[in-house]
C-alpha cells in the first residue's frame, strides 16, 4: 500500500507528492514530498515524525529526536524518494552542534548501517556550498523545503520563488520546467496551509508578479493539471519524448 507522510513540504501536504504523466509511468518530481512503499505497518510513528517536521519551525518541538528515533526504528532504512528533503531539513538542523550531536548518538544507538550512514553523510554535507549555486532539479526543491521547515528562514522560500519565477515559462528543458512548475505547486500548496509562506510570497511579487499572482491565485491541483497538459502539448510537437 503506498502512503505519504505528511509534513508541510510535504511537508506540502510531509512532504507532497508531485506526479507528472510520462508515458504510462508517473514521474515524481521535487515538491518536497516523501513517498513511501509499506504493508500494513503501524502508521503512529510516522505520523508523529511528519506531524512533527510539518510544524518545527514554529515551536522547535523538543521531542525531535525521540520521534526520530522512533521513526526509524520502524521504518529501518531512509528511501531514495526521502532523501532530499531529509537531507535539507537536517543539514539546516545540524547548525545546532549540540543537536546534531545527540542525534547521530541516537541514530547510531539504533545498529542500522544504513541510517547512521545517511545522517552522518547530511552531518558532513556543505549545505551552504550546494545552495551558493543550486543546480536546476525539482528535487532541489525538497531540499529548500526541508531547510525552511527546520527553521522558518524565508531565504529558502527565496530559493523557491526564484525557481518558480525563472522556469516557470521553461519551454526547451524538461528538467528546468519541472523545477519551476514543482516549486509554484509547491508554493501554492503551502501557501494555503501556512500563512508565513503565503505573507512571504504577498511580499515577493517584485520577483515576479505574473508568476507569484498564478501561485497564489490558483489551485494546487489546477496548476498540476496544467503541468500535466503542456507536457502532453509539448510531446505532441515533438518534444520532451
Amino acid at each position: 500500500m503506498k502512503k505519504k507522510i505528511l509534513a508541510g513540504f510535504f511537508l506540502a501536504t510531509l512532504i507532497c507528492g508531485f506526479a507528472f504523466a510520462q508515458d504510462s509511468n508517473a514521474l515524481e518530481a521535487g515538491t518536497g514530498t516523501i513517498t513511501y512503499q509499506a504493508e500494513n505497518t503501524n502508521t503512529s510513528a510516522e505520523e508523529e515524525f511528519s506531524f512533527l517536521l510539518m510544524n518545527y519551525f514554529k515551536d522547535k518541538n523538543p521531542s525531535l529526536v525521540q520521534v526520530t528515533v522512533n521513526f526509524f526504528r520502524e521504518r529501518q532504512l531512509v528511501t531514495e524518494d526521502m532523501q532530499m528533503p531529509l537531507v535539507g531539513f537536517y543539514a539546516e538542523l545540524f547548525r545546532d552542534k549540540n543537536l546534531k550531536e545527540k542525534i547521530l548518538s541516537e541514530i547510531d544507538s539504533l545498529n542500522i548501517k544504513s541510517v547512521s550512514n545517511f545522517f552522518h553523510s547530511v552531518a558532513e554535507f556543505d549545505v551552504d556550498k550546494f545552495y551558493a549555486n543550486p543546480e536546476a532539479n525539482p528535487n532541489v526543491n525538497d531540499m529548500f523545503w526541508g531547510s525552511f521547515f527546520a527553521s522558518g528562514k524565508t531565504k529558502y522560500l527565496d530559493l523557491i520563488i526564484d525557481n518558480a519565477v525563472k522556469y516557470h515559462d521553461e519551454k526547451v528543458d524538461l528538467v528546468k520546467f519541472l523545477t519551476g512548475d514543482s516549486a509554484c505547486w509547491s508554493l501554492a500548496s503551502n501557501a494555503q496551509q501556512y500563512k508565513e509562506v503565503r505573507e512571504h510570497l504577498e511580499k515577493s511579487r517584485q520577483k515576479g508578479e505574473a508568476v507569484i499572482d498564478y501561485i497564489l491565485n490558483t489551485d494546487p491541483d489546477e496548476i498540476r493539471m496544467n503541468t500535466i497538459f503542456f507536457i502532453q502539448e509539448q510531446r505532441k510537437n515533438g518534444l520532451w519524448q
